[in-house]
């Protein structure tokens, strides 16, 4: 993966995922629940989440998974989140499991089974994803692209385990100079770990005539409890 690699520039460049990190920080607010007994975040990274909400709730503990090892100074559980099923975690009960912009790389059939037995009965789940418009540019251009899931999709998945499923969507779509500074862009932010392919003058220059050097995301919010309240 490519995200070690731009583990230094991926805060400048990931505007979108730091506008993920704080929708998730108001559901969370407008929630009105301000101590959680045990939180588990998966997909953490540098902490780009954690820190955020560090300052808006208290907690008895705070467990952080990634797949990769950042060297950073606080305690990551560094495992493979689609392992979970099989980890020592997966016995322990969180009222609040929460991940930003790090779903689309799972696999939900395997996880969400474990999600939801590691989520006590008045927990919440809060997750972000993209969905099927992520980076659309990209996937006409080059063909790359992860299987993402519509709204719908995602509400008859995520109902087969909670009762009570919301879910909403936005767009977001970033304006740059250069058909470069796209790709640039998903370098620095790591984003290009879905693939290689050759930027050439023509590839270039027939991506800047189709989409006028545009990158629309499809940020996805999910919030889900074991109780309809």
């Amino acid at each position: 993966m490519n995200f070690l690699k731009a583990k230094n520039t991926y805060k400048k460049e990931a505007k979108v995922q730091e506008f993920m990190a704080n929708e998730l920080c108001l559901e969370l607010l407008n929630l009105k629940r301000k101590h959680f007994r045990k939180v588990f975040e998966f997909g953490c990274a540098r902490a780009e989440l954690s820190q955020k909400l560090e300052k808006i709730i208290s907690f008895d503990k705070y467990i952080k998974n990634d797949i990769l090892d950042y060297g950073v100074d606080f305690e990551v559980e560094i495992f493979d989140m689609n392992q979970i099923a099989s980890h020592s975690l997966s016995e322990q009960k969180f009222d609040l499991i929460i991940s930003n912009a790090t779903l689309q790389w799972l696999d939900l059939k395997l996880i969400l089974p474990t999600l939801d037995k590691m989520l006590d009965e008045k927990g919440i789940l809060l997750l972000s994803t993209f969905g099927k418009k992520n980076l659309e540019q990209i996937s006409q251009s080059t063909g790359f692209s992860l299987k993402y899931y519509g709204v719908l999709e995602l509400e008859q998945i995520f109902k087969k385990y909670f009762i009570n499923v919301k879910i909403k969507e936005e767009f977001k779509t970033l304006e740059f100079k250069t058909p470069l500074e796209v790709f640039k862009h998903l370098k620095l932010s790591g984003v290009n770990s879905l693939g290689y392919h050759f930027l050439g003058k023509k590839f270039l220059k027939e991506f800047e005539q189709k989409f006028h050097n545009r990158l629309t995301y499809h940020p996805i919010f999910i919030l889900c409890k074991k109780d309809i309240k």
